[in-house]
This record gives structure tokens, C-alpha cells and sequence, in this order.
């Protein structure tokens, strides 16, 4: 049984529809993205949403958002980004957040896969983090179905993409997830937002990705710059082993930044 899931993350969304963030018109590029998956992929077994959701956090944008994702809400999960607050994803989101407190994780099986979410977001910081808490938490869902390979969802990259100023700001303490991901073969896959841009790394038996914004895209200068690609989303085609891929919009959307 092969299935089919969707990542889209750094929505960076605003209550104001006209909101921009570095130039570009962040409503519009999401909304693009969500009428190319439609077209491209729509019947996705599960939307994934790695956070930056709303760069003001505010309750009225989530609500916009779960209006905008429509009836695709049930296939949704979402863990939060350090743009992001949990109590208003939780009162915009209340069946994906059931629980009152405490990390807004996730864990689902489907098909022969299990994917989890972490909650990564560090409250007053950009960096993120994962605690020892939310780490024994993920060390009991590998224990509860050990046989099943594990696709890994985190706002924060638990490693460095080799550019200085997105590392400095990238997971902090991840020297622990990462001994646990090496760990644990049954971690195939670990897929990452944050850093708005594409990357392919590796952490033992995992492939790791991140993914880019849908709407500005991060460049590779050494200090804070903005390249030229379009908004994205990344798909996986989850089987005997994963495929996986990212797509992009067709042009670049108008008034995006150029690099600088």
C-alpha cells in the first residue's frame, strides 16, 4: 500500500490578506501552492504542516488558514514553528489539538508507516528545541511499533545546512535527537521546514530534508539573504521505501525579493 503525503511549511501567513514578508505577498503564493497540489496531487493521504504558519500569530489568521485548507482539515497535522502560537492553533484547531497543554505533537499510522511530529518551538526564540521530555515521548511511540519505519516531521533541522546564519538559529540542543535518530534505524526519514530553502542531509540510517517556504525562499550567503525561487511544497510516496520530491510554482511570484 503506497501513501501519498504532503508537506508545506514557513506559510508565514498574516491577518491583514495584502501581508507581505521580504516583498512577497504571502497569501497569494499560499494560495497558489494550494491550487497546485490540488491539481498535482490532490489525493494525498496527509497534508502536513511544519509551522511559521502566521507571522503575526494571531488568532484570526489561523482561522483563515483552517478556511482556506477547507475540507482537507480532517488529512491535516501541524506542529508548530517559532513564528507560531499554541494557544491559538489549539483554539483554531481544536480537533487536531486535543489536548490542553503541553508539546503540540502528533503521531499516526498509515499503511505499513508511522509519522510523528515534534513541537520544536522554543517560546521567546527563534531557534528551537526539543526537551527531554518530548524525547522520551518519541522514544515511547518508536517502543509501541518497532517493526514500522518512521517518517519524522520537525519545524527546526536537527542538523546544519552549511549556511551561517540559518544554523545559528537552527535546533538547539539537537546533539540528543540526533544520538536518538542514530539510534533508532527504524527512523528512515526526517524532514525539517525553517530554513525556507531545499536541503539533503543525513543522520545514521535517515535521510534528512528540508523544504522551502511558500513564500520567500532563504539564499546561501553566509549573512541573511533571499534568492529568486518560487514557492514550493515537497511530496512522499511512502512504500517498501520513500520517494520523495519538491514542486515548485511555475513562476516567480511578482515583488519577490532579490538577493542581496
Amino acid at each position: 500500500m503506497s501513501i501519498r503525503i504532503v508537506q508545506i511549511t514557513d506559510t508565514h501567513l498574516f491577518r491583514d490578506p495584502d501581508g507581505v514578508l521580504a516583498g512577497v505577498p504571502t497569501w497569494p503564493t499560499f494560495r497558489a501552492v494550494l491550487r497546485k497540489i490540488q491539481h498535482r496531487h490532490g489525493d494525498f493521504d496527509y497534508l502536513i504542516l511544519t509551522g511559521d504558519l502566521a507571522q503575526d500569530e494571531e488568532l484570526e489568521t489561523y482561522l483563515m488558514l483552517r478556511e482556506a485548507l477547507g475540507d482537507w482539515i480532517e488529512r491535516c497535522r501541524i506542529i508548530p514553528g517559532n513564528h507560531d502560537d499554541p494557544d491559538n492553533l489549539r483554539k483554531a484547531f481544536p480537533g487536531l489539538f486535543p489536548q490542553q497543554e503541553g508539546p503540540l505533537t502528533f503521531s499516526l499510522s498509515t499503511g505499513s508507516w508511522k509519522i510523528i511530529g515534534l513541537d520544536s518551538r522554543l517560546p521567546g526564540e527563534v531557534k528551537g528545541r526539543v526537551d527531554a521530555n518530548q524525547l522520551q515521548w518519541l522514544r515511547d511511540e518508536l517502543h509501541k511499533d518497532p517493526s514500522a519505519p518512521i517518517l519524522l516531521f520537525v519545524h527546526h533541522p536537527p542538523v546544519a545546512i552549511n549556511v551561517d546564519w540559518l544554523d545559528e538559529i537552527g535546533l538547539d540542543g539537537a546533539y540528543d535527537l540526533v544520538n536518538l535518530i542514530e539510534a533508532s534505524p527504524q527512523i528512515k526519514v526526517v524532514c525539517a521546514g525553517h530554513v525556507h530553502r531545499e536541503f539533503i542531509g543525513q543522520i545514521g540510517a535517515a535521510a534528512v530534508y528540508t523544504t522551502p517556504s511558500t513564500c520567500v525562499q532563504f539564499g546561501a550567503r553566509s549573512e541573511k539573504s533571499f534568492d529568486t525561487s518560487s514557492a514550493g511544497y515537497r511530496i512522499f510516496q511512502l512504500d517498501d521505501s520513500h520517494h520523495t520530491a519538491v514542486h515548485r510554482l511555475s513562476e516567480t511570484p511578482k515583488g519577490h525579493i532579490q538577493s542581496s
